[in-house]
């Protein structure tokens, strides 16, 4: 009983903000201060949204297979926003220059953060759930399929916390390890939240492009992973997959050979505009290649995650944030050759925060996207913003 009440004493102690404790400025980041400059009024307000993506994080605290300790981790939070943020930039040109130099994934993001940004000015859209996916988790000390595992577990403590949020769950399970993988999936089955599983193919093998972490190339086409994926229509998964424009002939191969299991495309296959790629000669091809997608009918598609720096718009390197207008306006060839493509059944939408924070606020992201399909009936609209979501994941 001492030692359980001195464990408390302690994690109390270790939940101050040691900054104030010390005399010092409060922990900002410069995120959150670009962002603040900036707010809109919801538009269309009547309109429910189920935010279907988002992710939270707090490194303090998350297993994410870092190499430092806890405590060396709260010693970098004490450090200021912009010089902790700057500091890491310098040590991985990948992270800055694949998310922002303003590094979404640093400033703690949780269920009251999510909370205040979709408030906004007080005025902010109607949202009546949300989403979680998976943003990397690796418990040290067990077994590999079960790494990832207690990231749902976090995510059920919020969602308990916060009712509005995380009421689906898509998981993460590393599908490279074939049968191996059933255990994790058996686990993910027996909480109700778990929806899906994600496991990203992203992969361009640039130095300072970020791919996702459990691929390469030919992943997709990977007999392993095709065994651990083929896993996922036992349990009733849905299969959520990031990716950029070259991955999406392969995950098309994917859809056709395991027609029975729902494939998410998230963020619209991120046509790349960095390096060698320019975003104005691979829209054709993106084009082309999300016709291709759009002819598996298990194929649904998330529309959003182009504030995130992939597709080069440039919005996060303002010095303030733009308008919906401005936003909408790049945005909406691409949501509206996706939505000819695919129909208005198998699209959804997403706010993809905290990493499209980099370009706007949660009001604002949502605004854009609302404006893309203004032309777009109510009925159409509401399976955009909630309906085709809720249903596809089975809310």
């Amino acid at each position: 009983m001492a030692c359980e009440c001195f464990c408390g004493i302690v994690k109390t102690l270790l939940a101050v903000d040691l900054r104030i404790a010390l005399g010092l400025k409060k922990q900002t980041y410069p995120l959150n201060e670009w962002a603040e400059q900036y707010h809109e009024d919801a538009v269309d307000p009547e309109i429910e949204i189920l935010d279907a993506h988002h992710h939270l994080f707090d490194f303090l605290n998350h297993d994410k297979g870092l190499p430092a300790p806890k405590f060396i981790r709260k010693l970098w939070y004490m450090q200021d926003g912009l010089h902790f943020t700057r500091a890491i930039g310098a040590q991985m040109p990948s992270l800055p220059h694949s998310f922002g130099w303003r590094l979404p994934m640093f400033p703690p993001y949780m269920g009251e953060d999510l909370m205040k940004d979709i408030k906004g000015n007080g005025k902010g859209h109607k949202v009546v759930g949300t989403i979680y996916m998976e943003c990397g988790w690796k418990t040290p000390g067990v077994e590999p399929c079960m790494e990832a595992v207690a990231e749902a577990d976090m995510v059920t403590e919020v969602h308990a916390k916060y009712p509005l949020l995380c009421g689906g769950i898509v998981a993460f399970v590393d599908l490279r390890l074939g049968k191996d993988v059933e255990p994790a999936l058996i686990h993910y089955k027996k909480n109700p939240l778990v929806k899906g599983i994600r496991h990203g193919l992203a992969y361009t093998g640039h130095p300072l492009i970020a791919d996702a972490g459990h691929c390469d190339a030919n992943t997709a086409y990977d007999p392993k992973f095709r065994e651990g994926f083929a896993l996922l229509a036992k349990y009733g998964f849905v299969f959520d997959s990031w990716l950029f424009h070259p991955q999406i002939a392969p995950l098309a191969d994917l859809a056709e050979a395991f027609p029975d299991t729902t494939i998410v495309c998230d963020h619209m296959g991120y046509p790349l505009g960095l390096n060698e790629w320019k975003i104005e000669e691979v829209f054709p091809e993106w084009k082309a290649l999300m016709v291709r997608l759009a002819k598996c009918p298990n194929v649904m598609v998330k529309i959003g995650g182009f504030g995130m720096r992939w597709p080069n718009f440039g919005f996060d390197e303002r010095p303030t944030p733009a308008s919906s207008d401005e936003i909408a306006a790049a945005w909406k060839p691409y949501v509206l050759h996706t939505l000819e493509v695919f129909g208005v059944d198998r699209c959804m939408m997403e706010s993809n925060f905290p990493m499209d924070k980099i370009s706007c606020n949660y009001t604002v992201c949502f605004n854009a996207l609302k404006k893309c399909v203004r032309d777009y009936s109510l009925e159409d609209r509401k399976k955009l913003f909630q309906g085709n979501a809720r249903r596809v994941y089975k809310l």
